[in-house]
């Protein structure tokens, strides 16, 4: 378990647009010290990596949240319809408190829900029961190939848009072995 925040790799979990020239300085003074190379590459490496350990951590805790939150919801349901039932076993429609107004049961309803099985597809797509949709890929495929382009010339309009993607650094981390 780590238990070391360096200056630096807090430094590139906080960036923003706004502290990027910050940033830019923070990497001068690195490659201007005196340090060894493989210890700068490491510090500047192990910096960048451990963001993606932080978003793979707060991934884990967003599942184990959700979890909560739908056991949480579950256990709702289940006291709210347990508790009903024990009023009504109590003959109770209603009990007044004096932190919650009230507690009251609800009459239960019944809810219609239409559920749709198709039988036999083929037939309602012939009576026009369906929907058509222009597969968009397939037509950017056949605008690269002259045969295909001809078939169907004057039913679209390809425009390119250029946009610069400025250079970033990669992070290679090493494999680890199992033993």
């Amino acid at each position: 378990m780590k238990t070391t925040r360096y200056r630096f790799e807090q430094a590139v979990q906080e960036v923003n647009a706004d502290t990027t020239t910050w940033l830019h300085g923070e990497f001068k003074a690195i490659l201007e010290s005196d340090k060894d190379f493989t210890r700068k590459a490491d510090y500047i490496g192990f910096s960048i990596a451990s963001i993606d350990f932080k978003v793979a951590s707060l991934d884990e805790e967003i599942k184990e949240l959700q979890q909560i939150k739908k056991g949480l919801k579950s256990a709702k349901v289940i006291a709210l319809t347990t508790g009903a039932q024990v009023f009504a076993e109590y003959g109770i429609d209603k009990l007044e408190g004096a932190g919650i107004s009230s507690i009251t049961v609800t009459s239960g309803t019944t809810k219609e829900v239409q559920l749709l099985e198709l039988l036999n597809e083929a037939e309602l797509i012939k009576a026009g029961y369906y929907t058509k949709v222009v597969d968009e890929d397939a037509v950017l495929e056949a605008h690269q190939y002259r045969h295909r382009r001809e078939l169907i010339q004057g039913c679209y309009k390809v425009s390119t848009v250029d946009t610069s993607v400025p250079p970033k650094l990669r992070v290679n981390k090493r494999k680890e072995v199992l033993s």
